[in-house]
């Protein structure tokens, strides 16, 4: 038997427990043969406001730090097509091309497909299946690109 590779992995939020992420969150943490730590973090003070400096510079901070240790970002369709998220998660998309993180589209819970839209933001798709993750990770990080994280 081979040891099980652990993956941090970030998942794309907008801060709120969306119906997708807690889905997938859950999928990931049932999976037999499948680890992971889960770098993302739904939640920001509500007394920093995005909308100030200061605020905004806080919460892009502290998301920022959740995905500077990752292995992959794992953008899920159906945060991205809430229109009130989809800021926040093309943030987040940035910060991983920023920190050289591959990103995996996931389509939104009930469909197989990942939109064109999202689609075009990443560099490996999967569908709801860890196993599936996990190959659309090694997969992206074959890019040369990501040369770096084999």
């Amino acid at each position: 038997m081979g040891v099980t590779r652990c993956y941090d992995l970030f998942l794309t939020h907008a801060w709120r427990f969306h119906d997708d992420w807690s889905k997938f969150s859950d999928l990931l943490n049932k999976s037999a043969g499948f680890t992971w730590r889960n770098f993302s973090l739904p939640w920001h003070d509500p007394a920093m406001s995005a909308s100030t400096p200061v605020g905004g510079r806080f919460i892009r901070e502290f998301l920022e730090s959740q995905i500077i240790p990752v292995r992959a970002v794992v953008l899920l369709a159906g945060v991205h097509a809430i229109d009130s998220a989809r800021a926040w998660v093309e943030t987040e998309v940035e910060m991983a091309r920023k920190h050289n993180k591959p990103v995996i589209g996931v389509p939104k819970s009930g469909t197989e497909a990942v939109p064109d839209a999202v689609r075009a933001l990443c560099d490996a798709c999967s569908g709801w299946d860890a196993m599936q993750l996990v190959a659309a990770i090694d997969e992206a990080a074959a890019l040369p690109k990501f040369s770096r994280l084999t």
